[in-house]
């Protein structure tokens, strides 16, 4: 094991511990019951719509699996921002924090379930569905920025662990997490909440303003509105041990210190051999195991590891009685979300067109002079710069993206239904602009004709800005809505017992369009590429909802909604779910539902998108004919990805069976397994597999683009009849699918002792199958295990109140993995090595003492648990940054 890393306790005994406690806590229920006095008779309880149903019920646990996360379970996480809420929850098994300053959607945030991706979880805010972040993730996926959902106005948080299609649609595939946010509030709350990194950085603030006026029942009116902002600073690469150099090879890593920082180094390509620049001191130049040179250069103590955050969310909610059980009600979301990342320094491109020849501008002879290895003098080779252009600064991207969220409808009761109906409209505009960018023919003209000279040590700051631009790109997402429903919890008796019975009509449009820069879209960018999409659809759809009670020990939920899109035509889910009681203690459910995932606008309307392929491309045609090996047959031609408007959905079968022990309010447990089965998954058309069935499949041939056959080669190599690969279309297609499949167990003990109220959760996910296939007819391959996909997550919650003082420790344990991505690229024969498992523990205590004031004192890993190193990953896979302290307070006025 890596000397910088800490093993956690082994997560079986955690879960060991767990089963015990669970047994001890239901012999002391049981105990207690048969000395508690007589009860009170139950007092009636209000029925509510929790997420998963349209039918109001008054018990949280049915036949579908849901979580619920009150707002005291939310303060006691210590999280500052939704998404780091939903990072400490076990069934989240993947998330984006925002943080990654090369996506195309810098500063947004989203998570996954099931580890099916963020575009495979329906997000709601009271209910009902928001806008799609303005810019896609990657080239072609949609999501909902977490941002605009301000945790300082969440009340609950639901999560369905299941299909829900039948119920709300597309996207419902993985799950469904519900944010639910305060409603008829009186008085004034005001919170703050303060922290920073052990080590000084990171610093981070938030401040919420909540007033409510009006007692609905009392004055038949409530308005609520609620002000929040916060900003967070990116951690200092000085302020950190690890962070502190990018050489890793302490750590059994590679050294990723920086080779383009002036003067950087050239190459003769006469010579052949890359060469570290004559300036670059001794010390900072390195030659690797081919004989190439480099000049490095290490990172800056005041470098910046991530964006520095600034958000602000504001919302005005309302509503009032007409009388007659008839209200009115509506919504007003605003969010101002800014990202501002500074780091890292535009490079030169180096292909054939950026090679300096004698004659040009930038050509020195001097460099151009080279002896071969018999002492021969060469003169006048063509050079290429490997540098980056640093004189003017450093580069960046500013995302600002604001978002709007309007909601009016009436709600009423007429005998024993209720019914609604609501129009929404949603919106989130971004503009994202990219510093300090190199322009292509700015450079092409400097070394041809003069002005910046890339083999100059340091040139001028105005030669620099002379090559620099900024490029702007601006995206707009729309979703309007118009729905109602009806929902009656006790329909008629039927077969006994009584059914109740829900339905529903929405009208939807939903817009995506994306502008590149003028100059993005004529290529004039260096090692830049840009996206852009223009698409509208229109759906109209309608479900049904039955609830079934023949007996009171059965439960039966069934479901079916129709959903006509106007690009690709109707799509219906049904679903099926049974709860049975064999006692008050026990819940078993099974479930069947099937459920869908739309293809994405851009995904059929967006504008093509170059690339190259990462790993080279075999083209056996031509290499066989060539007497070429594996690893000499690499080709690089460029990628077009083009959308296709014949996609149909992606489409899933789920299964699910599960139980919950609920024998006393002491003790509460679940266990629940799933299944899910997804064909005609959308994915690029592999460029691999085009090339493998260019002749073979129609129409896959007009994909490929070839230079002109070459008569010399082919006299050469007889057999050789095809050109050299240019380029490759690669169009979206339905030509994958995944089968998963897991289980989800999740534990709550409470008990009371010596006027201390213990409380211990614990929330377990693993994911026993996940494979995957991205063409058309290729196998179904293990994707479980590596540091991609983890193959379990824990959560354990321990704490304790009594009077005025509330603590807890929270600890989330990662699963140990292989030391690659998947298992799907392990090479037969090679041991890849494992990272070993990670518990990561935080400390919450929090004071209620004085009136109308709360404090809480949040510490994220306490113990300063140390990330793990993976050579797979290529660096620390964990968080590197150390402990966060955040004080919090909350004062009420009433």
């Amino acid at each position: 094991m890596n000397r910088h890393l800490q093993r956690p306790l082994p997560a079986r005994l955690s879960l060991l511990a767990c089963a015990l406690a669970a047994l001890a806590a239901q012999a002391q229920a049981q105990t207690a019951a048969q000395d508690a006095p007589a009860e009170k008779p139950p007092q009636t309880l209000q029925r509510v719509e929790i997420v998963g149903s349209s039918i109001k019920r008054i018990t949280a646990e049915g036949p579908s699996a849901i979580a619920v996360y009150k707002r005291s379970d939310i303060e006691a996480t210590g999280a500052t921002s939704t998404v780091e809420l939903l990072s400490k929850m076990a069934a989240v098994t993947a998330f984006d924090d925002g943080n990654n300053s090369n996506s195309f959607s810098a500063g947004a945030t989203s998570a996954s379930l099931r580890n099916m991706g963020a575009q495979n979880v329906l997000v709601l805010l009271n209910g009902r569905r928001l806008a799609n972040y303005a810019f896609a993730a990657g080239t072609d996926t949609p999501f909902v920025d977490l941002n605009t959902i301000p945790l300082a106005a969440v009340e609950r948080v639901e999560i369905l662990r299941d299909g829900a299609s039948a119920l709300y649609g597309s996207d419902a595939v993985a799950g469904v997490m519900n944010f639910v946010t305060k409603t008829d509030y009186q008085g004034i709350e005001l919170a703050g909440k303060l922290g920073q990194r052990t080590a000084g950085d990171q610093r981070r603030g938030e401040f919420s303003l909540t007033a409510g006026h009006g007692d609905f029942d009392r004055d038949g009116y409530n308005l609520l509105a609620m002000v929040a902002a916060s900003r967070r600073e990116p951690a200092l690469a000085g302020k950190h041990s690890l962070t502190r150099s990018t050489d890793l090879r302490p750590y059994g890593g590679l050294d990723l210190r920086d080779t383009g920082r002036s003067p950087g180094s050239i190459q003769r390509i006469d010579e052949g051999y890359r060469k570290a620049h004559p300036a670059c001191p001794a010390a900072q130049v390195e030659v690797d195991n081919i004989g190439d040179e480099y000049c490095r250069t290490d990172i800056a103590a005041d470098a910046r590891l991530g964006p520095t955050l600034e958000r602000v969310n504001a919302s005005l909610m309302g509503s009032k009685s007409l009388g007659g059980n008839t209200s009115l009600f509506g919504e007003l979301v605003l969010g101002h979300n800014k990202t501002d990342w500074r780091g890292g320094y535009p490079t030169m491109e180096s292909g054939v067109d950026h090679r300096v020849t004698p004659g040009m501008a930038a050509y020195v002879p001097a460099l151009g002079r080279w002896v071969d290895d018999k002492g021969v003098v060469h003169e006048n080779s063509p050079l290429q710069a490997y540098r980056s252009v640093d004189e003017a600064g450093e580069r960046g991207t500013r995302s600002l993206v604001t978002s709007s969220r309007a909601l009016a409808g009436v709600r009423g009761m007429a005998g024993n239904w209720d019914w609604e109906a609501a129009a929404m409209f949603s919106r989130s505009r971004g503009d994202q602009t990219e510093f300090n960018m190199l322009k292509r023919d700015a450079v092409l003209n400097a070394l041809a004709k003069g002005g910046y000279n890339p083999f100059v040590p340091v040139n001028s700051r105005a030669a620099a800005e002379a090559l620099l631009t900024d490029i702007t790109k601006q995206a707009t997402s729309t979703l309007n809505t118009l729905d109602a429903k009806v929902s009656n919890p006790e329909l008629t008796r039927f077969l006994g017992g009584p059914l109740g019975m829900a339905a529903g009509v929405q009208f939807m449009h939903e817009s995506m369009k994306e502008v590149a820069d003028p100059q993005l879209a004529a290529k004039n960018i260096e090692n830049w590429s840009g996206t852009s999409s223009d698409g509208s659809r229109k759906v109209a759809s309608g479900f049904v909802e039955f609830n079934l009670q023949p007996n009171k020990a059965t439960e039966i939920q069934l479901a079916l909604r129709s959903d006509h899109y106007s690009d690709f035509g109707t799509t219906t889910n049904p679903k099926i779910a049974v709860a049975f009681r064999p006692n008050s203690d026990w819940l078993l459910r099974a479930g069947f539902n099937t459920a869908f995932k739309a293809p994405s606008l851009p995904q059929m309307h967006m504008g093509s998108t170059n690339a190259y392929p990462g790993e080279g491309i075999r083209d056996w045609i031509r290499c066989k004919p060539m007497g070429l090996d594996y690893n000499q047959c690499a080709y690089y031609p460029r990628l077009t990805y083009v959308p296709n408007e014949q996609l149909k959905p992606e489409r899933s079968d789920i299964w699910s069976a599960g139980l919950a022990f609920n024998p006393s309010k002491a003790l509460n447990t679940t266990v629940d397994l799933y299944y899910l089965k997804q064909k005609d998954s959308i994915n690029l058309l592999d460029g691999q597999y085009l090339i493998d069935h260019e002749f073979d499949i129609p129409g896959y041939a007009e994909l490929v683009t070839r230079d002109p056959r070459n008569p010399v080669l082919e006299q050469r190599y007889p057999g050789l009849k095809n050109g050299r690969l240019k380029y490759l279309t690669l169009p979206y297609m339905n030509v994958g699918g995944v089968e998963t499949g897991g289980v989800d167990w999740t534990l709550r003990l409470e008990q009371q002792w010596a006027g201390i109220r213990f409380w211990l959760e614990n929330e377990y996910n693993a994911i026993l199958r996940y494979k995957s296939a991205f063409t058309p007819d290729g196998d179904l391959q293990d994707r479980v295990g590596g540091y991609s996909q983890e193959k379990w997550r824990n959560t354990l919650r321990v704490g304790g109140e009594r009077g005025a003082w509330r603590v807890q420790l929270n600890g989330l344990t990662y699963a140990g993995v292989l030391n690659v991505s998947s298992p799907a690229v392990l090479q037969p024969g090679v041991d890849p090595g494992r990272m070993p498992s990670r518990t990561v523990w935080d400390l919450s205590v929090g004071y209620t003492g004085w009136k109308d004031l709360k404090l809480n004192l949040t510490v994220l890993n306490i113990f300063d648990i140390k990330p793990r190193f993976s050579t797979g990953y290529g660096g620390f896979y964990d968080d590197r940054y150390g402990p966060i302290i955040q004080l919090a307070a909350r004062y009420t006025v009433r």
